[in-house]
């Protein structure tokens, strides 16, 4: 059976036969099992060290500061997602699904009526979440998106009628190996997109969801994570759909992976060791930080823009250029970019990036993005929505930007995610703006007004406010919600 018959294939676990396993599933008593030790020895497979790590993670021994990142990372993906209802690949994704399989389930799409089953929440939520390009950011070997696991970690949850600090206890499984391996391994080094890593880790966060032994979550592990290794392509050239729903698709296939590794099915063991050992660059070991005695999941950043992670900085220098510009953006002879190589490759490099020929092409844009910035002083999903990407002005002014390695900012790497960006008028004149760290990142959180006005910006319109208002009370005492499904039925849009 080829990949996509079998990703079609997941959502038969819509099914009551499979319903009624992931009840049994969610009634397994939790696996006594102690922290891992903070040196493993070199024999043991990876799967089996990730799985005890996350078996390790109990709410009691969280810092209060993890507690409080976990509820602001929470706030901004639901907020990321319900900006994203009714849009083209969600909206895709959940006919298909409805059509495809049966409907009836016990979980929510975050601002929609109806309940579907676990396997289709997941794929669609995480498709929510991802749609816009803005939800968190994580700087390791390769950018990564520990929000992608939420959607797994909200669907098990409800469908175990779990607490608020059982969910508290996903997320942190998640977004600490997310960021532990994005420290550890990079993907795009071997042609696959970061994103690979949601095929490792959303088993686990389902594994905890549902209280199963380590054994069992190492097996989810190496059943999902082969699966989901997903090339560059993806993110190349005219950028598809395919790059919102990945996201979903992992979480979708996670789900499964996990109730059939709770059923018996083994999986395949030292998948990374093997990539890292046969795929250029190749490595013979892979170091995973796995020591249960400090927290990682602080060192993630949210996007004040709904931009990839590293245009943030670019677009903030462009909305402070703005003012300066005004009035003279006819008179702009070049825009001069300093920023990093990897930036230069993922937003120039291909000649899309200066003729985009769809939104999603042109939200990866440098040179698009950039010039909306100086000509509009901001850069907002409406842009995008309404077309205003493709404008003649905004088209014209992105020729005139040029983008050159920043010696400067390299020389401060791996630390800071800054750009250098200079306006040159025709009378000779320079403006220039340095911004080293933008706004959101964990060096320069975002407020609280900040992020609930992230939130209420697209919830007050599809829950009303007082919907939102309650949910963001949920939110703020998650850790006192005795079943999640009160939570999670906030989440729906009334019928």
């Amino acid at each position: 059976m080829d990949r996509r018959r079998f990703l079609l294939a997941t959502g038969t676990t819509a099914t009551a036969a499979w319903m009624g396993m992931g009840r049994t599933i969610a009634q397994m008593p939790s696996a006594e099992t102690t922290p891992a030790p903070k040196s493993e020895k070199p024999s043991t497979p990876l799967e089996q060290r990730l799985a005890q790590f996350a078996a390790g993670i109990h709410y009691e021994d969280l810092p209060k500061e993890t507690v409080l990142a976990c509820k602001r990372f929470l706030l901004d993906a639901l907020a990321c997602a319900i900006g994203a209802i009714d849009t083209a690949p969600a909206r895709i994704a959940e006919e298909t699904f409805r059509k495809a399989f049966a409907s009836a389930g016990s979980s929510t799409i975050i601002g929609k009526p109806q309940l579907i089953s676990t396997e289709g929440a997941t794929l669609i939520n995480g498709t929510l979440i991802r749609e816009l390009e803005f939800n968190d950011i994580y700087f390791g070997k390769d950018p990564a998106h520990p929000s992608e696991i939420l959607s797994t970690a909200l669907a098990c949850c409800e469908e175990a009628g779990r607490s608020g600090r059982d969910l508290i206890e996903a997320m942190v499984v998640g977004y600490e190996i997310e960021v532990r391996l994005a420290d550890a391994f990079s993907w795009a080094s071997r042609g696959f997109i970061s994103s690979s890593a949601a095929g490792f880790v959303a088993p686990l966060v389902a594994g905890k969801a549902w209280r199963m032994p380590a054994e069992q979550m190492a097996h989810a592990v190496g059943i999902c994570g082969p699966r989901q290794l997903i090339p560059l392509a993806v993110n190349s050239g005219d950028i598809s759909m395919m790059k919102s729903i990945q996201p979903g698709f992992a979480a979708m296939d996670a789900v499964f992976s996990t109730r059939l590794a709770a059923a018996g099915l083994t999986g395949v063991t030292r998948s990374i060791e093997w990539m890292a050992a046969n795929i250029q660059p190749k490595d013979n070991g892979v170091s995973v930080d796995l020591d249960p005695s400090h927290y990682l999941l602080t060192k993630v950043g949210l996007r004040r823009f709904s931009l990839q992670g590293d245009l943030q900085a670019m677009a903030e220098a462009g909305v402070n250029l703005h003012p300066k510009v005004r009035g003279q953006t006819g008179a702009i002879k070049e825009v001069i970019v300093q920023t990093y190589p990897e930036t230069i490759h993922r937003g120039v490099a291909s000649p899309e990036r200066y003729h985009p020929a769809s939104r999603l092409t042109a939200d990866h844009s440098l040179p698009i993005c950039l010039a909306i910035a100086l000509l509009d002083g901001d850069v907002t999903i409406r842009q995008f929505n309404d077309g205003r990407w493709k404008a003649p002005e905004v088209l014209a002014l992105a020729q005139k930007v040029k983008v050159e390695v920043g010696d400067s900012l390299v020389s401060q790497m791996p630390n800071g995610h800054g750009t250098i960006v200079e306006v040159h008028l025709d009378n000779g004149q320079v403006i220039k703006e340095t911004i080293l760290i933008p706004e959101g990142d964990a060096e320069r959180p975002m407020s609280r007004p900040a992020m609930e006005n992230k939130f209420r910006q697209f919830a007050d319109s599809v829950l009303g406010k007082a919907g939102a208002s309650n949910v963001l009370s949920y939110v703020d005492r998650l850790e006192e919600i005795k079943d999640i499904r009160t939570f999670t039925a906030a989440l729906r849009k009334p019928a």
